[in-house]
């Protein structure tokens, strides 16, 4: 019976996706975000924005598809493979977000982008609700 760990083989086009999703991801929010970008600023926001797509996009490109390729590799089939791989990239996503909400210099800026989301839906809420005229 073979064990659950494999090597894992990374290859250049999951980097080269990791790249692509992270840049849309960030792209997106500083194009509906004029708000929280206006609240933090340009640079700390996209800052902030990748910080927090970075786990997810790291698990499902890098992570998944690494692990995936490390089992078919090993000669398991195609589902099994998946399967095993999905794994990994929950556990990589769970570990990324953790690291990103709880640790010093990530905490900062994902900590400040939270409360400047909050800020916006407070005032907009108020406006809604007929607080602010």
């Amino acid at each position: 019976m073979q064990g659950f760990a494999v090597q894992p083989v990374f290859t250049t086009t999951q980097a080269i996706w990791f790249a692509a999703l992270l840049t849309l991801g960030v792209v997106v929010q500083l194009a509906f975000s004029p708000r929280r970008r206006a609240i933090m600023g340009g640079l700390s926001f996209a800052t902030a924005s990748a910080l927090v797509a970075m786990p997810g996009a790291a698990g499902v490109t890098l992570v998944r598809g690494a692990y995936r390729l490390g089992y078919l590799e090993e000669g398991r089939g195609f589902i099994e493979a998946n399967l095993r791989s999905l794994v990994w990239m929950s556990g990589a996503i769970m570990a990324g977000q953790l690291a990103m909400r709880f640790l010093p210099p990530f905490s900062l800026l994902t900590g400040a982008l939270r409360d400047a989301g909050r800020d916006v839906w407070r005032a907009r809420l108020g406006r809604w609700m007929g607080g602010a005229r």
